[in-house]
């Protein structure tokens, strides 16, 4: 991948950002509608985007052995990202309220389109898996106790998407993937996901004034963590896993240095957070994954 076509996607996704800061300006999206879209995308586009990933008559499935191999690998990734962004989230002494985004930012990445390849779609079962417990968990609030916590899994685990990804899990070990005028019904509402996601950011951001996109000193650690060294701690990972072909090891690591996915902005609306942390965190790591990606792709041989 050239640095001309990645600065080209950034700028693609940046985009609709844009449109959605404008048509916040021209008062087409009040925080009510911003409330209600949020939670449409979440508990349905979002899914849909999930099961769609695995769907297609032309999808050829990777064996059983590869499948479990490299969702292991990604969850160990996962786990990783989750230990640094935790020490990083420490060390910045970010204010109350906030950490969860930072935390968020580091962990999670952007969640791939159905055009990325299949064992990338794969290795996203355990990203679903910890965006509706931990991600969740993280932002509905780490007080109350265990049992409080409990609760909380318990009820994410309710949620469509992480039974979208149960889903996903089952069509690959059954080789299931043509599910006619059905899957491409799932696949329509998925595309949706996106799209309005990065009108929302944008909506959302035209709230604050433009600087506060880019004085926040902590997002720029947060953001450097994201797209270096995560990427680079999880390659040091995959190089010692056994069975993984040098394309396994890319892509996953790929995933991990994405920019900073939307879905954390959706859970600051949904759990009542600040979302200004977690929208400069995303807005910078866009802007910076231009670079860094080019960079991780080299590393990565």
């Amino acid at each position: 991948m050239s640095f001309t076509s990645v600065a080209l996607q950034m700028l693609t996704v940046s985009l609709p950002i844009l449109l959605g800061w404008c048509i916040a300006k021209l008062g087409f999206m009040k925080a009510e509608f911003e409330r209600e879209l949020s939670h449409l995308l979440l508990q349905v586009a979002l899914p849909c985007l999930v099961l769609s990933s695995a769907l297609g008559d032309d999808v050829k499935l990777p064996s059983i052995a590869e499948t479990f191999s490299l969702m292991g690998l990604s969850f160990v990734m996962y786990v990783v990202a989750t230990v640094i962004a935790f020490a990083v989230t420490a060390a910045l002494r970010v204010p109350k309220g906030t950490e969860c985004s930072y935390r968020f930012a580091v962990v999670i990445s952007a969640v791939l389109g159905k055009q990325a390849l299949l064992y990338a779609s794969i290795a996203l079962i355990p990203l679903n898996l910890l965006m509706f417990t931990v991600g969740a968990m993280l932002f509905s609030g780490m007080d109350g106790g265990l049992k409080k916590q409990m609760r909380n899994i318990a009820a994410c685990c309710k949620s469509p998407g992480l039974i979208a990804s149960a889903v996903v899990l089952g069509i690959v070990l059954t080789g299931w993937t043509d599910w006619g005028v059905l899957g491409d019904s799932i696949s329509i509402v998925g595309t949706m996901t996106t799209p309005a996601a990065l009108l929302l950011m944008g909506s959302s951001i035209a709230k604050y004034r433009p600087l506060e996109m880019l004085t926040n000193w902590r997002a720029y650690v947060a953001v450097t963590f994201r797209l270096v060294v995560v990427p680079m701690a999880c390659l040091a990972v995959a190089r010692m896993w056994p069975g993984m072909t040098p394309m396994f090891i890319t892509t996953l690591v790929l995933e991990m240095a994405m920019p900073v996915g939307s879905n954390g902005t959706l859970y600051c609306f949904q759990y009542g957070k600040d979302a200004r942390p977690m929208m400069q965190c995303t807005f910078l790591s866009i802007i910076c994954s231009i670079l860094t990606i080019p960079l991780v792709t080299t590393l990565c041989g």
